[in-house]
Order: C-alpha cells, then structure tokens, then sequence
C-alpha cells in the first residue's frame, strides 16, 4: 500500500515509537477526515466545535470535551455538523507500542481483542460518566506530552495509553457483535478502498469496481456512497488530489507533470478540480506551503 489516508502504510511516529499526534482544524473539502481504516488504534479529543463520525455504518457526533476510541481496523471518518470552528486531536497508536514483549495472559486476554475490529467496537468518551471523564483527561494528558516532548515523555505517554485500556477493559464488557456495519460490507468496501489507493494512477471505472465486489454498477454505486459518503468517482478524485498536494509541496515537479501522475489526462480539469477542493490553484497551495493533511501536532 501507498501512503496517506486510506489504508495507511505511512508509519505513524517512527518504527522504534508508532505513536504520533494530529491536529485537525480545517474541513478537507466536504469532509474533516475522509473514511479510511489502518492497523492502528485511534483516540479522538474534541478540542472545540464538534463533529460527526462513521465508524463503519453508524454515525455519532462528538463535542468540545467528549472523546472517541476506535479499534483497530475500523473503517472511520469525520464530517463537519456546521460552518462553526472546531479542532480535534488523533492519537495514533500501533497495537505493538504497548504489546507485551512476550507472548503472555496480558497480551492474550487484554491486547489481542483490541487488535480484532469483529471482537472490538468503538467507544464514545463521555466527561459526564466518572471513569470516562478520567480517561479523557489522561488522553489530554497524551497530547501535552506529545506537544512538549519532556524529556521521558515517552514513558508517560506509554503509560496513559496502558492506563486507558486498563479502563476499557474494566468498565466495558466485550460483545462478539459490533453495529458498525456486516462484516462482509466493511470486507467490501475495504478491498474497494485498498484497490483504488494502489491503482490511483491508472484509468479506472465503476464496471472495474463493481466487478471486484460482484456488484452491478447501480448496486456498487448506492453501496459506496452510503458507506463513503461520497460517490466512487469523488473519492477518486479526492485520492489522487491528495496525492497531487503532497507532490506540490515535496517535490519541484511541473503541475503538468504531477497532473498526469496522480491518474488526471488533462491539466485544466485537475486544476479546476484542486481549486474545487483546496480553494486555491495548484501553483498557489505550491507558493504558501498549505499543510497537504492534518499536521503532527506542534508546540
């Protein structure tokens, strides 16, 4: 897999710390984050504003002060609720970073699961129920220390995020169904997703789609969009501008060039699509350095 949002093979922080830290402040055309899924665990702080989630098929909106906990391998994006300001913070988390080194009852009765999306759903942080509000406040606690970079903050950082999953662990009972969706459908739309990130470049189709999930092109069509929440050729379109933008600010390639890379036959109408979607022209986003996603949080 290619980097970036979908199924990410980026690492998150680097590999002898898969941690990091982003903030998000800024809608990314229609959505704030756009659905995707990854290996790595996921914890939402909701700074300010508010904003709506998909975790699979189901959708719940998170406040300033409330907080989110996804699992592994869940499929999961985020919506703006309305015009007002908001900012959240994602920490990311390999299942590795607080794994046992060994093989043991701690890895296998409270770790494992968590690594499993069948065996583990997602969790809406709450500061009006007590054991929640306490897990909201060492998550703050993550992200400040993410943010100062104290010497040992390493260790702190590992030990919230132990103390966090102790707490899920202790206050909810684990259920062998999740409501976000059949797992044959989150199967679906992932092979979709993985094939579109790897083949982003090339000519593709909804028949080509559809046929990958043996769907008619009607069917794929109502399918993907009720999931995405934008249609196939949308996502496309999205993909490969994000790949642009990463491109423009990287690399001194011509905007020519990086159009026809990133999968668009005709410069003009990859111009007017990245001006639809970042509100300024490729050369502009080139010129003042726009951020081509969440950044790492800074100080």
């Amino acid at each position: 897999m290619n980097d970036d949002l979908w199924l990410e093979a980026r690492v998150h922080g680097d590999p002898m710390f898969p941690c990091n830290v982003y903030r998000v402040k800024e809608v990314n055309g229609q959505v704030i984050i756009h659905c995707h899924w990854h290996h790595e665990m996921e914890w939402i702080y909701m700074g300010a504003g508010e904003a709506e989630f998909q975790i699979g098929t189901e959708m719940t909106t998170v406040r300033a002060g409330e907080g989110l906990f996804i699992p592994s391998g869940h499929l999961h994006g985020a919506y703006p609720v309305s015009d007002k300001p908001f900012s959240l913070y994602a920490t990311v988390v390999h299942p590795d970073f607080i794994s046992s080194f060994g093989y043991d009852l701690i890895q296998s009765r409270y770790i494992d699961p968590f690594k499993d999306s069948e065996r583990s759903g997602p969790i809406k942080l709450c500061p009006t129920h007590y054991w929640m509000s306490d897990m909201l406040t060492m998550l703050q606690a993550t992200i400040s220390q993410f943010q100062q970079k104290e010497e040992g903050y390493e260790l702190v950082i590992k030990a919230n995020l132990l103390q966090m999953m102790a707490e899920l662990v202790k206050h909810l009972p684990r259920t062998e169904e999740q409501k976000t969706g059949t797992p044959q459908q989150i199967r679906q739309i992932k092979k979709v997703l993985q094939f579109i990130d790897e083949h982003y470049d090339e000519k593709l189709t909804i028949k080509q789609l559809a046929n990958l999930v043996q769907m008619s092109e009607g069917h794929f069509s109502r399918f993907f969009k009720s999931i995405v929440r934008m249609t196939a050729v949308e996502y496309i379109h999205t993909q490969r501008l994000n790949k642009a933008a990463r491109l423009l600010r990287e690399t001194d390639r011509t905007i020519m060039d990086i159009s026809m890379s990133v999968g668009f036959d005709h410069p003009s109408y990859f111009i007017k699509l990245f001006k639809r979607h970042k509100r300024c022209t490729p050369s502009e986003f080139r010129r003042i350095g726009l951020p081509t996603f969440s950044e790492n949080v800074k100080t």
